[in-house]
């Protein structure tokens, strides 16, 4: 009789371990996705600023671009035209893609003591010489004082985490 109360014991022990670990490990890697995006957000950043590359290419901003359209990836840029956005064929390289299990949900913009307004669909972040504040801008706002990116799980949109983009160059994962 004790054998058995004890096998049950340590089977709902497992149980219930083994339930709340992959909810754990679900958050972990929320976690980990936001802060990659925020680590490209820094490598375009550190491009923006040195020098690097072919002829005249440390006159260009670098940048990051996101696009509801395509909630599972954003594109790392070299901005071409000088207009401190993306624009088509501005990409270098293959897009970065978000794993599977997450997705962008939203992106929001702050201008001076406002509230988010969360209504944009697409995103420049650039970055370029000789400072290291962004230039930012969306479909819907032209110099916001802050862009927020937020990345949520695919089944449960509660769970997500927002990588923030002052004006002032400061990148943050919440």
């Amino acid at each position: 009789m004790e054998l058995m109360v004890t096998i049950g014991i340590v089977t709902l022990v497992t149980g219930v371990v083994m339930v709340k670990y992959s909810s754990f490990n679900s958050v972990v890697i929320l976690k980990s996705q936001a802060y990659e995006l925020a680590l490209d957000l820094r490598e375009a950043q550190v491009f923006g600023v040195s020098v690097g590359g072919g002829t005249n290419s440390y006159r260009e901003a670098y940048g990051i671009y996101v696009d509801m359209a395509n909630p599972n990836q954003y594109m790392l840029f070299q901005d071409a035209s000088s207009d401190l956005e993306y624009d088509a064929g501005e990409e270098i390289g293959e897009a970065y893609s978000i794993d599977s299990r997450f997705e962008i949900t939203n992106i929001c913009t702050v201008v001076g003591a406002g509230a988010d307004v969360c209504t944009a669909t697409a995103a420049s972040i650039a970055f370029k010489r000789p400072d290291f504040d962004a230039r930012m801008s969306t479909d819907t706002e032209a110099n916001p004082d802050v862009v927020k990116i937020t990345i949520a799980t695919t089944e449960d949109a509660t769970q997500s985490r927002t990588v923030s983009v002052y004006a002032s160059g400061q990148i943050s994962v919440e």
